[in-house]
């Protein structure tokens, strides 16, 4: 696995989702047009709302929360008070919704996050739990999902964020492609983590790298299997 796709510093993998903007892994995209077609079958408009995020831009959103330029929010969708709060309180802030540069399973092109487009456009969702669940416009196509994924019907595809951890927010919205992914977190390691750390331009550098070892196992190796 080349080290470049775990960070998220090449394209080389990917290939465009026709009739979108975005990129994903060449060899999940069969495999997600199959989800895609299940799901219209059943009458879902299965869209992809993020996939893959290159390193600069997973850098600027980190720098731009760790400013205060972007809002941060608490488990309740609540925002967070930025002057309130320490760096250390900040940085773990931060890592409860976005991950770290070089550290995004976005990286990869392996992991979308998904809505209904019979229920929502695109510039109106915002990928947060209220959502997905009692009354929220992606509700139904999460409840049907659950379905294909407990009958193994989901063609490779599984949640990494449903349970908490004590790390990353469950995202009901973000799937994962295990062919690809397993791969990339068999040679993720603790040194290559820390060495992106240390050779970026991440704002609070040194808090992270203080608390690195535990951010590596509930940010990193925090989440769930199928």
């Amino acid at each position: 696995m080349n080290i470049d796709i775990i960070l998220g510093k090449t394209q080389e993998h990917l290939v465009p989702l026709e009739g979108t903007k975005y990129l994903v892994h060449e060899q999940m995209l069969h495999d997600f047009l199959r989800l895609q077609h299940s799901a219209q079958k059943d009458g879902f408009d299965l869209q992809v709302a993020s996939a893959f995020r290159d390193y600069d831009r997973q850098l600027k959103i980190w720098n731009a929360k760790a400013s205060g330029e972007k809002q941060l929010i608490d488990d309740q969708e609540r925002p967070l008070d930025y002057s309130q709060l320490s760096p250390t309180q900040i940085v773990f802030a931060i890592l409860r919704w976005s991950a770290l540069p070089g550290c995004s399973r976005h990286h990869w092109g392996s992991d979308i996050d998904i809505f209904d487009g019979n229920t929502q456009t695109a510039s109106e969702v915002k990928l947060v739990p209220s959502e997905c669940f009692n009354n929220g416009p992606a509700t139904k196509l999460h409840d049907w999902l659950d379905v294909q994924l407990s009958q193994k019907k989901a063609f490779g595809f599984f949640r990494p964020y449903v349970t908490d951890h004590g790390g990353i927010s469950p995202e009901r919205w973000h799937l994962s492609y295990y062919p690809i992914s397993r791969r990339v977190i068999d040679v993720y390691t603790f040194s290559v983590f820390k060495r992106n750390i240390l050779e970026s331009e991440i704002m609070f550098k040194e808090i992270i790298l203080e608390h690195a070892d535990e951010i590596f196992q509930r940010y990193i190796m925090g989440f769930d299997l199928p």
